[in-house]
């Protein structure tokens, strides 16, 4: 592909200061100073947690069976307040996950000290991580698999980084679509590729986060694709309406999707084209669902209100297309948000 100068707009405005120093967290404020700082959801989430924590710690504990539903909320709950709290901006570095079983009392219902013990194993599944690792906890998320009045079965993600206060990277090379296929001079096989590329510099929301805080709540993904689920396609999705890609005679969106009539073809997506997506990404991710995209009439971003940016992902699919009869590459964007808090840790 022909090389042609694209010079990529500056994403977002710079944070020119960060908090330098760290919330003492053991101090127990008073409750006026949490309604004062705090909004009403913040106020509201500290409460239940705190009212949470006493039943635990009360000799009758076993008399307060609770939903299953309330179980989940306070077993993610606590452990993102107290654990995974993130004091500056960050960048997430790595994904792991485990599975835990929570024991129920026969009719669904689950009991503070079966939720305390299942809450002792993520703990253990943290520290044994960051134990023998630089990470810091970033986000906990657990996740139903299955249920009867017995036991529920779950998945706990744990989303793990560093401390991080850098700007996106810029891109000095040309990288193969995707597949770990390296870089376009036939290096870093296996090592990288055009999606890592981008996923490496996304999963830093240096741009959403100046105070600290925690991810609470349900997981809520965006999918951003040109075949849907049932083989489908979209192709009216973040189409490339002005020809803004620096290949615009060949690659016609915000996201990388490319055809061509012979299987053997070899994408490349030079450095230009991968700081192309890494622009539009940004403006996807963080701009409101009800809101245009900054330079767009007509495409919005992904955000839910009430929402923040948590982490990224990214697949990088390639196939026959029937209805076209061309052969097809293209790179399929995972965005989850979650409701973020910032409130002291509850006693």
């Amino acid at each position: 592909m022909k090389k042609i100068f694209f010079s990529l707009i500056i994403l977002g405005s710079t944070i020119a200061m960060f908090y330098s120093c760290k919330k003492d967290t053991n101090k127990t404020p008073s409750d006026t100073t949490i309604e004062t700082q705090h909004t009403d959801f913040e106020w509201e989430v500290y409460h239940k947690l705190k009212a949470y924590k006493q039943k635990k710690n009360s000799a009758s504990r076993g008399l307060y069976p609770i939903s299953l539903d309330s179980a989940e909320w306070y077993l993610d709950t606590q452990f993102n307040v107290e654990e995974a709290r993130t004091e500056y901006p960050y960048k997430l570095e790595a994904l792991d996950s485990t599975y835990f079983t929570l024991e129920l009392n026969g009719s669904g219902m689950a009991e503070i000290s079966a939720m305390s013990t299942m809450y002792n194993s993520m703990l253990d599944f943290l520290y044994n991580i960051v134990a023998t690792s630089e990470y810091i906890p970033i986000f906990g998320h657990i996740e139903r698999l299955s249920s009867d009045n017995n036991e529920a079965q779950y998945v706990f993600r744990l989303g793990l980084g560093n401390y991080y206060n850098g700007n996106y990277a810029p891109e000095y090379y040309d990288w193969k679509f995707g597949n770990m296929l390296g870089r376009c001079d036939g290096t870093h096989q296996w090592e990288s590729d055009a999606g890592q590329e981008l996923k490496t510099r996304l999963n830093n929301p240096f741009f959403a986060y100046v105070t600290p805080g925690s991810f609470v709540g349900s997981d809520n993904e965006k999918i951003i694709r040109y075949y849907n689920e049932n083989g489908s396609a979209n192709p009216t999705l973040y189409y490339d309406t002005y020809d803004e890609h620096p290949q615009s005679s060949q690659v016609n969106y915000f996201y990388y999707y490319e055809t061509n009539a012979s299987s053997s073809y070899d994408p490349c997506l030079e450095s230009e084209e991968i700081e192309f997506y890494l622009d539009k990404a940004h403006k996807i991710i963080y701009t409101s669902e009800n809101d245009y995209m900054p330079g767009s009439t007509i495409h919005r971003g992904q955000r839910p209100e009430g929402l923040t940016y948590e982490w990224f992902t990214i697949d990088t699919p390639n196939g026959y297309d029937n209805s076209s009869n061309l052969y097809y590459w293209t790179h399929r964007y995972y965005i989850h948000y979650r409701q973020r808090v910032n409130i002291p840790i509850p006693d």
